[in-house]
């Protein structure tokens, strides 16, 4: 038996109204707890009548239901048997609880024995599935029913009750703060981010233009008469930027250069090579033989070898 379906909201409530009704019926779809909690509500039934409890249950069961009783009601004396053992018992005691799955009717040979003891018994708990015998529904009284929409809801209802409640209409009153502190508070976050964009690209854009009237000055630094003077300290003043328009064309010198150097280096392999191939053409040296193919003595002979009326090879 799963024990921690006893937890469930659902499996909570049933087992309190069986309790409180002092028997009933539950009805059950697969998985839904119904033998454990036919167990719960009669172990605590019998705990608070202080009786016996006989459950009757599969014989594969019997360990199983008989240490869940001793877990949850330790107290609770507990008596589990077989369908066919119903017909040996004695006459239940006064305030007695039974406690029946309704699997075992399926016998015929046993359905009349557990409908005595059922009569004779104070508190009747009875649990089934769709599927099986109604015989006892009668005898049980209230019915409970434990299926998937009921487990559903249940668990919905359940997480309403963990949430905390807020009501909005009595809330608090937030107040925003007022604009002078609202602007300051913009103009730090300002301050420590730095230079907006707008004013990093007018800087640029801006030290760019000084430099390139600098290079149109002429040889004596004498600023053209349409040019207005510009005094080096303006470059100084400007906000320093990553992208920082010296910094990049230095850096840019310094690739073409590197780029150039090796430029010059292959051009200076590819002349040896060509030189050597020059050099060796000019000496003369025989060039080797294509492939498949006969020199000058061989053709002779093989024509030589065709006229005397022999074939290649003979």
């Amino acid at each position: 038996m799963d024990i921690t379906m006893l937890r469930h909201p659902m499996v909570v409530q049933t087992v309190e109204a069986l309790v409180a009704d002092g028997r009933g019926l539950i009805t059950y779809e697969l998985g839904m707890g119904g033998r454990e909690t036919l167990v719960a509500a009669a172990a605590t039934l019998a705990a608070r009548n202080r009786s016996p409890l006989t459950i009757v249950e599969s014989p594969v069961l019997h360990e199983d239901t008989s240490a869940t009783v001793a877990e949850l009601q330790p107290d609770v004396q507990c008596t589990v048997i077989s369908a066919r053992d119903a017909a040996l018992q004695p006459p239940p005691a006064p305030g007695s609880v039974l406690a029946v799955h309704a699997d075992l009717l399926r016998d015929p040979t046993v359905r009349v024995p557990l409908l005595v003891l059922a009569h004779a018994t104070d508190h009747l708990l009875v649990a089934r599935h769709d599927y099986s015998d109604p015989t006892l529904d009668s005898l049980a009284g209230p019915v409970h029913r434990l299926d998937y929409q009921a487990y559903a809801a249940a668990t919905s209802e359940s997480f309403k009750d963990l949430a905390p409640s807020f009501d909005h209409s009595v809330g608090p009153n937030y107040e925003p703060p007022p604009m002078e502190q609202r602007e300051g508070r913009i103009a730090r976050q300002q301050a420590a981010e730095g230079p907006s964009p707008d004013m990093r690209a007018a800087a640029f854009a801006r030290k760019r233009r000084l430099i390139d009237e600098l290079n149109r000055r002429p040889a004596d630094g004498r600023p053209p008469d349409n040019v207005e003077y510009i005094d080096l300290a303006d470059l100084e003043a400007l906000p320093h930027t990553d992208s920082d328009f010296d910094r990049i064309a230095a850096e840019a010198q310094e690739r073409m250069a590197a780029f150039a150097d090796a430029a010059e280096q292959r051009a200076a392999k590819l002349r040896d090579r060509l030189r050597e191939g020059a050099r060796d053409r000019a000496a003369g040296s025989p060039r080797p033989p294509a492939p498949h193919q006969h020199d000058q003595a061989q053709s002779a002979a093989h024509q030589h070898n065709i006229h005397g009326g022999r074939a290649p090879g003979q």
